[in-house]
């Protein structure tokens, strides 16, 4: 995750970027979440992001480990939460097939000594949790699926 203080028309935001697919990065600009679309050129190094509002996510993501792309899924299928950052799982306070709201607490990682909340983006039920207690985790890990 990188963090970034940026200053638009005069104002400072505190950004921190995650990239989540090509493409698609997963910012919290103040505290936050938005999903950010961007197109790259072969020739210049950055692009020219477009912001919309998070609709998807309100976790912190992160990016894909080097592994094969995911099939797209239908509209409606469980979408996988995955981990920001390297930790440990402190702590699970929902179970398979628990009704979740947006901004709900779904895991608690541990990470350089501080408990970090991974909250529900959207309203879904969780469909599978794919880590337990005390289990270490990467960035990018899918730690459970919402539908």
């Amino acid at each position: 995750m990188k963090k970034f203080k940026i200053k638009i028309e005069g104002k400072t935001f505190e950004v921190s970027v995650t990239e989540q697919d090509k493409g698609v990065a997963e910012i919290i600009v103040n505290g936050k979440p938005y999903t950010v679309e961007f197109e790259r050129e072969n020739t210049a190094p950055a692009s020219k992001p477009s912001i919309a509002k998070r609709s998807v996510r309100n976790t912190v993501s992160a990016p894909q480990q080097a592994a094969a792309p995911a099939p797209k899924k239908p509209a409606g299928s469980a979408k996988s939460v995955k981990s920001p950052l390297p930790g440990s799982i402190f702590k699970i306070p929902v179970s398979v097939g628990q009704e979740v709201k947006r901004g709900d607490q779904l895991v608690i990682i541990e990470s350089m000594k501080m408990e970090n909340n991974i909250l529900a983006d959207r309203d879904g039920i969780v469909k599978a949790i794919h880590v337990h207690t005390g289990q270490s985790v990467l960035q990018g890990d899918a730690l459970l699926d919402l539908e």
